[in-house]
C-alpha cells in the first residue's frame, strides 16, 4: 500500500520503533538505524529469564518487524556519510533523541531540511516540563496521574504494557499522516513533536475532566469505574471463573437482574445509587451468581446484550483464532520471530 513511501526511524526502545513498524506494516520501506557502539536498539537486551542469550528478545521483535537493519556510529564520518544519505532519500524521519543530541550530531530538524527540503521530521520527546530528564513509561505513569489510579488501597500498580509509549506512538502516526497530506498540496515538509508527558495527560480523558469539572481525585479503584456501577466489576461463578461486567445503562442492569433472579429494588435504579452503594450491590449479585455457571452467565448475558466478560490470561488470548489470524512471522538474525500486527484496521472498498 506504502511500497513509495522511504521512513527513516532514527529512534529504540518502543514509541518510535512502534511508529516505524506501523508503516512496514503497510508497506512503507523502513531503515532502521540502531547504535553501532552500544550494540544496537538497548530493547534486543531485554530479556525474560527463559530466552535465548543469542537471539533477538520477544520486546524488540514486539515492535520491528519488517526493517532493514543499519549499525551506524554517529561519530565516524563515513557512517555519518551514509546516515545523511539516507536522509536524502526519506520522506519521513523518526526520531527520539536524548536531549541535546539532535544537535551534537547535527540530525536536527533544521539539518535534516537542510539535506532534503520535503523531509517530515517526526520527535518523540520525555518530559516537556524538563526536557533534560530521562523519561521511562513507569515514572510518566507516576507523574501524569496514572499510578495513582491502579491498584488496591494497599498497593500501586503499573499499567503491564508501556501504555504511554504506545499512545505516543499514535500521536506521531496521526501527525505523519496530516504532513504527508499537507505535503501533497504544499509540497513542504515540517516539524512534527511530542512528548511521553503530553501525550499521558492528553490520555486522561474523562479523569482529568471529572476533576476540572468536578474536582474528583481518582482513588485507587483497581478495576472499578468511579462513574458507573457495576461497571469494572468482578464477579463470582459456580465453576470458579471470574466473569468482569461492564453494565452501563438502567436498561442493561434491569435485564442483568432479570437474568439472575435479582429484584431491582429502588434502592439501586440508577446509576447514581448503584455507585453510592456499590458495596452492598455486589454482595447481592455475587450471591446470585456465585451459584451459576460461567458458560450459562455469559450465553445469557450476551443474548441479552448485557456487557460481560470472562477474565483471560494473554496465553488463552494467543490461542484464539483472532490472534492466531494476526501473528507475523519474520526471520531476525538467524532467529524465527513472531508478534501481533499492530494495525488492527482494515480498509474496505
Amino acid at each position: 500500500m506504502l511500497n513509495h513511501l522511504n521512513i527513516l526511524e532514527l529512534s529504540n526502545v518502543l514509541a518510535g520503533p512502534a511508529v516505524g513498524m506501523f508503516f512496514s506494516e503497510l508497506g512503507a520501506n523502513v531503515v532502521k538505524i540502531e547504535n553501532k557502539i552500544a550494540g544496537g536498539d538497548i530493547t534486543r537486551k531485554w530479556k525474560l529469564a527463559n530466552e535465548k542469550y543469542e537471539a533477538p528478545s520477544a520486546y524488540f521483535c514486539a515492535v520491528n518487524y519488517g526493517k532493514k537493519h543499519k549499525f551506524l556510529d554517529f561519530n565516524n564520518q563515513k557512517d555519518m556519510v551514509l546516515l545523511k544519505d539516507y536522509i536524502k532519500k526519506s520522506d519521513v524521519v523518526i526520531t527520539n533523541f536524548k536531549h541535546g543530541d539532535s544537535k551534537r550530531f547535527q540530525l536536527s530538524y533544521n539539518d535534516c531540511k537542510t539535506i532534503n527540503p520535503k523531509v517530515i521530521y517526526a520527535h518523540i520527546g520525555g518530559f516537556k516540563s524538563n526536557p533534560k530528564r530521562v523519561a521511562f513509561d513507569v515514572v510518566l505513569q507516576a507523574e501524569t496521574g496514572f499510578l495513582s489510579m491502579c491498584g488496591t488501597q494497599n498497593e500501586f500498580a503499573k499499567m503491564p504494557v508501556a501504555l504511554i509509549d504506545v499512545l505516543a506512538a499514535h500521536q506521531i502516526k496521526e501527525g505523519i499522516l496530516i504532513a504527508l497530506l499537507k505535503r501533497e498540496k504544499t509540497g513542504k515538509g515540517c516539524h512534527i513533536k511530542t512528548t511521553l508527558e503530553e501525550t499521558a495527560i492528553a490520555s486522561l480523558m474523562n479523569q482529568s475532566s471529572n476533576y476540572l469539572m468536578a474536582e474528583h481525585n481518582p482513588k485507587k479503584l483497581g478495576t472499578l469505574h468511579p462513574n458507573i456501577a457495576p461497571y469494572g466489576d468482578i464477579i463470582n461463578s459456580m465453576d470458579g471463573t471470574k466473569l468482569i461486567l461492564a453494565i452501563g445503562t438502567d436498561k442493561q442492569f434491569v435485564s442483568f437482574c432479570e437474568l439472575i433472579k435479582l429484584n431491582a429494588s429502588i434502592d439501586f435504579n440508577t446509576n447514581q445509587k448503584r455507585v453510592a452503594k456499590r458495596e452492598e450491590l455486589m454482595k447481592i449479585i455475587n450471591d446470585k451468581t456465585s451459584v451459576l455457571k460461567s458458560s450459562w452467565l455469559l450465553e445469557n448475558c450476551h443474548n441479552r446484550h448485557i456487557p460481560i466478560g470472562k477474565i483471560k490470561t494473554v496465553g488463552e488470548v494467543m490461542q484464539e483464532k483472532i490472534a492466531q489470524q494476526m501473528i507475523l512471522e519474520e526471520m531476525v538474525d538467524g532467529f524465527p520471530t513472531k508478534r501481533i500486527k499492530t494495525n488492527s484496521f482494515e480498509l474496505l472498498n
